[in-house]
């Protein structure tokens, strides 16, 4: 088992520990062909059950991505959701406003991952119009250390930490924050480039 597989793997348990459902993904051999499924072309679930049968046991996990360096997807709108915010709009994660939530970054092209508890399941028109998405009931993501393309795979900037530590905030907290955080940059009110990390 590679450096490489066995992250995936601790991933895939790791989230199962946090009380997220995922389900196994294709994935990218050095061949630069997508294994998993016959049909694969890119990354995606490789059981088209994904939906309704996602793995939510840390034993289940370790044993499926034990036979193969799957890719770590996670199924939304099952208690989690994530927020995907474009590259433009890096600078809204630096406002007092936005809660802190885990963290991620997708390979080029760039895009901001934070991942929520499930919510309303509605994204705001404002932030929908502002490039926002929302994934939730019936989409998944990527995980990191997932390789999403032929480029370097997904990362954390804020890592999960276990939920016995606090409490993960809503899809909803998160986007009020995030509208109150627009108008601030739109109002050139927010922090100054030196004030970000």
């Amino acid at each position: 088992m590679t450096l490489g597989w066995k992250a995936l793997r601790d991933a895939a348990v790791s989230a199962t520990r946090w009380g997220w459902p995922v389900t196994p993904g294709t994935f990218l051999c050095p061949d630069q062909r997508w294994y998993g499924r016959d049909d694969a072309r890119r990354l995606c679930p490789i059981e088209d059950s994904w939906r309704e049968n996602p793995v939510t046991d840390s034993a289940e996990a370790y044993e499926i991505w034990s036979e193969h360096p799957y890719g770590v997807l996670l199924v939304c709108g099952r208690g989690m959701d994530a927020l995907e915010l474009p590259q433009r709009l890096r600078r809204l994660l630096a406002f007092p406003e936005v809660p802190r939530v885990p963290l991620a970054m997708t390979a080029p092209p760039v895009r901001w991952l934070l991942f929520t508890a499930t919510g309303s399941g509605a994204l705001s028109g404002e932030l929908a119009s502002a490039g926002v998405r929302l994934h939730t009931a019936g989409t998944w993501v990527a995980l990191p250390p997932t390789t999403v393309g032929f480029l370097s795979p997904q990362r954390w900037l804020e890592p999960p930490q276990h939920p016995s530590t606090g409490r993960l905030r809503t899809t909803d907290e998160v986007q009020h924050g995030l509208l109150t955080a627009l108008l601030r940059f739109r109002l050139g009110t927010g922090p100054r480039d030196d004030d970000e990390d």
